[in-house]
């Protein structure tokens, strides 16, 4: 096994809910690992198909954040998703 060292991160409060679901099966570690593994052998890449619904979501409140009707809409369907 490698060694490895705790690093301190400061995340978005949604994101960390998001990255709660891993904590529970023990898989949190490596799938932030596995991300920022794939970000730093390839910053150039995106695929948009890697995205979840929740964090497309999360990613529209915090593009138009005074938009009160779309923001009801957006939490409304994530409430759903839980």
């Amino acid at each position: 096994m490698r060694k490895k060292i705790e690093i301190k991160v400061y995340l978005p409060y949604t994101m960390v809910g998001e990255l709660e679901r891993l904590r529970k099966s023990g898989k949190r570690s490596e799938y932030i690992e596995k991300a920022v593994r794939a970000r730093l052998d390839d910053e150039d890449s995106f695929n948009a198909g890697d995205l979840t619904t929740r964090r497309i979501l999360s990613l529209a409140l915090g593009r138009y954040p005074n938009d009160e009707v779309l923001r009801t809409i957006l939490l409304k369907r994530m409430e759903e998703l839980e």
